[in-house]
């Protein structure tokens, strides 16, 4: 258990608490991610390749500001408190998001993009309190449950987010996804507790925790973790800029956007399961094997979609996907809060944020530059190369980043 908590500490309220936040705070972002698209076109884009390529850009603004600030959030919480950075993130992000809105221009929302990503970073925060609460055996299964809650409000919010977005337009769903945000802040006003002493920042100097955060992100049983994430999460957003633009063209674009919500809810349904599962299945098949297995199920899958024909079988296939994809990152997460010292979970989850956010810029921006220039369904093609270097990291490099299963608290960070 952390050495900030106490024996008596209710960590299995917390969770549950930091979960259902976890699923507003991703319930709310879904409102108008996936729409990104048929905003662009609002605004003026032209042709649905175009406006996938803006999408993806517009991702990538987000992941450059997450991943220049993601470490400096994450030091702060280590500083300061966790709760605390939590209720920063999500007031910051609901007030950015509320504002871009009202963007005239595509090049407006693209910088209001820069902004949200800079200065939101909820998950990791969450994360970071779940895991330095939580006792050190059941780290996997408390960052399994709370990628549950991520997934599970991606699964929701795009559904929600469609049917506003036909009903009321763009800047409506803006508006929903700030109102869910800061019901967010107050629940963990409220609700979650926190054990905190900054105890162990003093007498340091400034730039020693950014030194720390290197040696560990460069530590040989840390970094292929890293990549693994950055692999699996850019596989997942590929596909974000394009699916509007699919999902149109089947179904001949009437209520695009409530449709594509389906598909999202479809994918981040199955993700949802997976996350909680593959936990389960990794304890008795080992992580290494469990992570091969699923990469090479998530590639063949991810081929479904490239050939559907029909809204039904394109549904099934990105379900399919996310199965296979969806607990890999709860798994990778549970072995960085593992190998993490306590009292530097949130610089840890914040390095794992940075490859987040290095997913977030990469992967939709090459998803919407291979739909100008390959057409819309060529994303499927570049995730099976993605979950194909998912499978090779795992073969090659996973093996001394498992021993923690075997119990080897010791693994150098």
């Amino acid at each position: 258990m952390s050495s900030q908590t106490t024996a008596a500490f209710p960590w299995k309220r917390n969770l549950a608490v930091l979960w259902a936040v976890q699923v507003l705070t991703t319930l709310g972002f879904s409102f108008t991610f996936p729409f990104y698209p048929i905003f662009f076109q609002e605004l003026g884009v032209e042709g649905v390749e175009r406006a996938a390529f803006w999408s993806g850009a517009s991702g990538w603004m987000m992941g450059v500001g997450m991943g220049i600030f993601a470490p400096i959030w994450g030091i702060v919480g280590d500083r300061f408190g966790r709760k605390l950075n939590i209720v920063r993130a999500m007031t910051l992000a609901g007030v950015l998001m509320v504002l871009s809105g009202y963007a005239q221009t595509p090049a407006q929302l693209l910088v209001s993009r820069f902004f949200v990503g800079a200065a939101s970073g909820v998950v990791p925060t969450i994360m970071a309190l779940v895991a330095s609460h939580t006792p050190r055996e059941r780290l996997a299964y408390a960052t399994g449950i709370t990628m549950s809650g991520l997934y599970l409000g991606i699964a929701i919010g795009p559904v929600f987010g469609g049917l506003i977005f036909d009903a009321f337009g763009a800047r409506a769903a803006f508006w929903a996804t700030g109102l869910v945000l800061f019901a967010g802040v107050l629940m963990v006003l409220v609700l979650v507790r926190e054990e905190f002493s900054p105890a162990q920042a003093r007498g340091r100097g400034v730039l020693a925790p950014l030194a720390d955060l290197w040696r560990m992100a460069t530590a040989r049983s840390f970094l292929p973790l890293l990549v693994v994430l950055i692999l699996v999460h850019g596989a997942t957003l590929l596909v974000y800029p394009v699916v509007p633009g699919i999902v149109q063209t089947i179904g001949g674009g009437a209520a695009t956007a409530t449709a594509s919500g389906v598909v999202f809810m479809a994918s981040g349904v199955a993700s949802a399961v997976s996350a909680v599962l593959m936990g389960w299945v990794a304890g008795r098949l080992g992580l290494r094997r469990v992570v091969m297995l699923a990469a090479s199920a998530a590639a063949v899958a991810a081929l479904v979609p490239y050939f559907a024909s029909t809204l039904v079988l394109f549904v099934v296939g990105m379900a399919a996907m996310s199965l296979f994809a969806g607990g890999l990152g709860g798994l990778v997460n549970g072995l960085i809060a593992v190998q993490a010292p306590p009292e530097r979970q949130s610089a840890a989850f914040g390095a794992a944020q940075s490859a987040h956010a290095v997913a977030i810029s990469i992967g939709p921006l090459m998803g919407g530059a291979s739909a100008v220039a390959f057409g819309l369904r060529s994303v499927y093609l570049l995730d099976v190369a993605a979950f194909g270097l998912v499978l090779l990291v795992a073969v090659v490099f996973l093996g001394g980043a498992t021993r923690v299963e075997r119990g080897d608290e010791h693994a150098a960070v």
